[in-house]
């Protein structure tokens, strides 16, 4: 399926993770690899930790089976509050942090190229850890 195809149907989640293989589950993840991948690559932007501060993103912690755009006190993008009206779940973590802009067009996480392959299962991995 093409992306084009997808946007105009709106079926966007659907083809995100059809585009990233975010079916395939993430048990595989290694969150300890994951913590050091969040690190490298998510921390300048988001905390994960317990009642941590907002950064350019929101604080991260128990946002699996949270409700996107719910961290009261973050100011989201416009775009993101119209299109994200999705439970986080470790698929789409997975399809997010792969690929954000493809997600929610027009977000400000946007210009976030996305997390290598190879990092994305350990960060979801890490992710899980913090509930």
């Amino acid at each position: 399926m093409r992306y084009e195809t997808c946007r105009r149907s709106g079926l966007v989640l659907a083809c995100v993770s059809a585009f990233l293989g975010a079916d395939r589950g993430h048990a595989a993840g290694d969150a300890a690899k994951g913590k050091s991948a969040f690190v490298r690559q998510c921390a300048i932007c988001h905390t994960v930790e317990e009642g941590g501060p907002n950064r350019f993103g929101p604080n991260l912690f128990g946002i699996l089976r949270r409700k996107a755009g719910a961290v009261a006190d973050f100011s989201y993008s416009r775009a993101f509050k119209a299109a994200a009206t999705w439970d986080w779940n470790q698929d789409l973590v997975a399809g997010w942090i792969g690929a954000p802009g493809v997600m929610v067009p027009g977000t400000a996480m946007g210009v976030f190229q996305g997390v290598a392959q190879s990092d994305r299962d350990d960060i979801v991995a890490y992710l899980a850890t913090q509930q």
